[in-house]
Formats: structure tokens, sequence, C-alpha cells
């Protein structure tokens, strides 16, 4: 079923432009409106580096939804109520920094769609601010949610691949489908997204990887001498836009040679006791 058959009240199309929002290089558009919709999702919409890319009267908002290949969700429609000539000119000369240009308002249509909507469709081009009448025809329906998207239910081991602002998140809310099914053992990896530097650890102790978890969302080092120099240098925003967490293996033996031999295995496969490569330090 095509978007257009669902949306059959969306009016004429050349009054929209489509806002394909992809990772910028620090945050993936789904973390954005998961963690604060009303502000910092609303200045992805409002984000201009000068021009005025929004020229129409109306923004339909999607969200690369990156559980998932191909498959966006919806964010709204937001009415642009005005753009900030005078400050986009000091933006395109350098005077400013390029930030949200565009005054706009959420609108009523299909707001109770917002979250719920999931869209299939692999978006090739560049361009990510593009004409409706281009694109939306070929828009198609994946899944009505019954609720709007959360991150309250659990997504599975086979898949478990998080950055440090949404394991913040979870943590500080306590999540419970979240921490019970993160009370096992295993081996992880942080990465630092923008050096491809990493480091392999192990979830041995009590609370296991929940705890590992608590214990980064607390300290970002987690203890380990090399995260902490490299926290010294960068700081705490650079871990939340930058370092992922992923589980490797879970460990199902609870003798601590056999959690050791894993650890020590793909320490060797990542090569992250290479300074080069990674953090760990033994």
């Amino acid at each position: 079923m095509l978007i257009s058959e669902l949306l059959t009240d969306i009016g004429d199309l050349k009054d929209y432009k489509i806002h394909f929002a992809k990772y910028d290089q620090k945050k993936e558009p789904l973390d954005v409106y998961l963690a604060d919709f009303d502000n910092e999702w609303k200045g992805w919409n409002a984000w201009s580096t000068g021009n005025n890319i929004f020229s129409r009267k109306y923004i339909f908002s999607l969200i690369n939804f990156y559980p998932e290949n191909n498959t966006w969700l919806f964010g709204g429609i937001w009415e642009v109520k005005s753009f900030n000539w005078e400050l986009a000119e000091k933006v395109k000369n350098k005077q400013a920094e390029p930030c949200c240009l565009y005054e706009i308002e959420l609108s009523p249509k299909y707001k109770e769609l917002i979250g719920r909507l999931k869209i299939s469709y692999e978006h090739k081009d560049r361009a990510v601010r593009v004409m409706m009448e281009k694109y939306f025809p070929r828009l198609e329906l994946k899944e009505i949610l019954a609720e709007p998207y959360s991150e309250k239910s659990f997504a599975g081991y086979k898949n478990l691949h998080v950055d440090f602002a949404k394991m913040k998140r979870i943590v500080t809310k306590s999540l419970p489908e979240w921490k019970n099914a993160l009370q096992i053992k295993g081996i992880y990896l942080l990465t630092d997204k923008l050096t491809n530097r990493r480091y392999v650890g192990q979830a041995a102790g009590e609370g296991g990887i929940w705890q590992r978890w608590s214990d980064y969302v607390n300290t970002y080092h987690g203890g380990n001498v090399g995260l902490k120099k490299y926290l010294s240098e960068k700081g705490q925003d650079y871990f939340d836009n930058n370092f992922t967490f992923t589980l490797l293996e879970i460990v199902e033996s609870n003798l601590e040679n056999d959690i050791n031999d894993r650890e020590t295995y793909w320490k060797n496969v990542l090569l992250s006791r290479n300074p080069e490569f990674g953090f760990n330090e033994n």
C-alpha cells in the first residue's frame, strides 16, 4: 500500500518539502526524536546552513529508522512560519554558525501518526530536503504501530548496538525490559565512531551487562585506564556523541577462565591492544 493511499487529505504536494533526516556525523535523528521531540527534534527541522532550503509552506519530516533497513518513521508535519533572512546572510558570510533559521510550528495534520507510521523507501539521493511531489508517490506503508515508537521495549540480543546517549537514557529511566534482559554475562565492544578505535570488555559480575552500562553512564570510562585518559582529552559530550556499545557475545559459563578466554579472543581479533586501533592496555 502506498502512503498516498493512506494520507489522502495531505493537500497540494507542491506546498511541501520532505525532510529525509539522516545521521549527521554526530547524532542519529531517531535518537534525537526519542530524547527531545519538542526542542531538539523540532530544531533539526528548523536548521539551515543559510539557504532557504524549506522554501514551501510545510515540512513532511521522516526519521531514518536505523534498526531496520530502508525504513522511515513519520516525524510530523511542520508549518513554516518564517525564515530569518538577516541571520541567514550572516551564516552564508561565515559571520554566524548554521542554526535554526526557521520558525516552525507542528501542524495538527496526521499528528496522531507521529512515531507510529513506518514507511518503506530506499533513499539513495544525497539531497535530504526534497520536493514532495517527486518522492511522496513512491513511499510505501510498512507498518502502523499501535503506540508511538519508544525505547521501552528491549530490542533483542542479536543486534544490540547503541550509542552512549541512548544507553544513558535507558539506564537513567531504568527501563524494566532492558534491565531484566541485560542481567547476562558477556563480551562487549566500545567503539569511537570517528577514529574507529575500540575497547573490548567483559561483564562477569553481578548485574552483568546492565551493571557495566550503569558504570559507563556514571563514569564514562568504567574504570579503564585507557578510556580515562581519552575522557580527560575529549570530554563527556564527545563520548555521548561518538561512542557506541555493541554486544559481541553472551557467555553462559560461570567459570572465570572461560569468560577471560573469550575476552582475550575478541581483543586479538579486533586488535584492541594495539594503540593504533584500541584502548585495551592488557
